[in-house]
């Protein structure tokens, strides 16, 4: 469970840095729960505001895109993730802990050493996702 230390991420263990671009918080197909949305948007906000070029996504755990370095998901969605075997960061929390969860990700994305992300450029286009008509 993620408690704001480092050593609550795993996953990706090369000595290689792995460039963040994606962060995907997974939920069941069945079920999107109200608080997961807002842990959603708890990593959409720190990254925003840390100026990071890091898309923030919400899809089903069975639907993952076929790039993304970080999955968020919740205690019950653990063995799953880890069972998906894809390389990526999985990171699993819960509504309390994700603020310590977020912030943990993103001094690890500063420091460098094992995930990184380029900083947003100064008049650079916005990252929007579309669904539909609507902008979210």
């Amino acid at each position: 469970m993620a408690d704001g230390k480092d050593s609550a991420l795993s996953g990706q263990t090369s000595s290689e840095p792995l460039l963040v671009q994606t962060i995907v918080c997974a939920y069941t197909q069945a079920e999107l729960p109200t608080p997961w949305l807002a842990i959603f948007h708890r990593f959409e906000r720190v990254m925003q505001k840390a100026g990071l070029r890091i898309r923030v996504r919400l899809f089903p755990l069975e639907e993952l895109p076929e790039t993304f370095e970080v999955l968020v998901v919740p205690p019950e969605l653990e063995a799953a993730a880890m069972a998906l075997q894809g390389g990526a960061r999985i990171i699993v929390t819960s509504r309390p802990e994700a603020p310590a969860a977020a912030d943990a990700l993103l001094r690890e994305i500063e420091r460098g050493e094992t995930l990184y992300a380029e900083k947003v450029r100064p008049g650079e286009p916005k990252i929007m996702t579309h669904r539909g008509g609507d902008i979210l």
